[in-house]
C-alpha cells in the first residue's frame, strides 16, 4: 500500500460566474477530509491535459455539484434540470475515462455517482417521484451485505441527501451496494472489475471534527478509498 502522505487525489470542480471570469469552485471539506487520512487534494481548474493529470494524480474524486446534461444518457432538459454544466460534464467524463483506462481509484460522490453510472451506460431519473425524500434531508441507507460499505459503516446508516435525481438504470459493470430505506433509491454502487465506488450522499459532510451533517461518521470512507491506492499509484 502507497504511503498516503504522499497521495495526490485529483478533484474535479465546479464554476461560478465572476465579474471579470468564470471561477473554479469546490468546498474546501473535500480538501479536509482527504488531509485527515493523509491525502493531498489537487482541484482540476477544467484546463489543460487529462492525460498528464492522470498519468501524474494518484486517485480520482468526482465531487458532487449539478446535474449532467439528460443527452448523456438519451433524455431531453426538462426544465427542471439544475445547474446544468456541459464543460463540466465533458472534463469528468473524459476524466474518468482516462482513470478507468490507467485503472486507478475513483470515488463518486453525489453527482459523481451519476456521472459514473451514466458513463459506463446507466440512465437518471430526472426528477424523483421522491424527491421530497432527497433533497436537503436526513435519511437512512441499507448496505449490502456483501458490498464495500458494509464493513465500513455498517447495515444501516443515517446520511445526509442533496439531490433529486437518481440511478434509474445501472451502468454496466456496476453493482449497487446500498438504497435508500425510504423508496428504495440507488444510494451507492461499486464496479465488479475496476477500483470505482460511489455514494449518493456527502460523506466529506460527515466527518468527526470538520462537519456533522448527522451522527454517523463517514471518515472510513475515505481511508477506504486512499487504502485503494497501489504503491506506486500506476494502478
Amino acid at each position: 500500500m502507497k504511503n498516503t502522505a504522499n497521495t495526490v487525489i485529483l478533484v474535479s470542480s465546479g464554476t461560478i460566474s465572476g465579474k471579470r471570469s468564470r471561477q473554479v469552485a469546490q468546498s474546501e471539506l473535500y480538501a479536509r477530509s482527504l488531509a485527515r487520512f493523509g491525502g493531498i487534494m489537487l482541484l482540476d481548474g477544467g484546463f489543460g491535459s487529462v492525460e498528464t493529470l492522470a498519468d501524474r494524480a494518484d486517485a480520482l474524486l468526482l465531487s458532487g455539484g449539478g446535474d449532467i446534461h439528460p443527452s448523456y444518457y438519451g433524455r431531453h432538459m426538462t426544465g427542471k434540470d439544475a445547474s446544468v454544466d456541459q464543460k463540466r460534464d465533458e472534463r469528468e467524463w473524459e476524466l474518468l475515462r482516462q482513470f478507468c483506462a490507467r485503472k486507478k481509484p475513483v470515488f463518486g460522490i453525489c453527482r459523481g455517482l451519476q456521472v459514473i453510472d451514466v458513463f459506463f451506460g446507466g440512465t437518471l431519473f430526472q426528477h424523483l417521484a421522491t424527491a421530497y425524500v432527497h433533497e436537503n434531508t436526513i435519511h437512512t441507507v441499507i448496505t449490502s451485505e456483501d458490498g464495500w460499505l458494509r464493513p465500513l459503516l455498517g447495515e444501516t446508516v443515517p446520511v445526509n441527501s442533496y439531490h433529486h435525481q437518481a440511478i434509474r438504470t445501472l451502468g454496466a459493470g456496476l453493482r449497487v451496494t446500498a438504497v435508500s430505506d425510504a423508496d428504495g433509491v440507488i444510494e451507492a454502487v461499486e464496479h465488479d472489475s475496476l477500483p470505482v465506488r460511489a455514494v449518493q450522499w456527502h460523506p466529506e459532510r460527515m466527518v468527526d471534527g470538520l462537519c456533522r451533517d448527522t451522527d454517523a461518521e463517514m471518515g472510513p470512507l475515505f481511508a477506504d478509498f486512499l487504502s485503494r491506492i497501489p504503491q506506486e499509484g500506476t494502478g
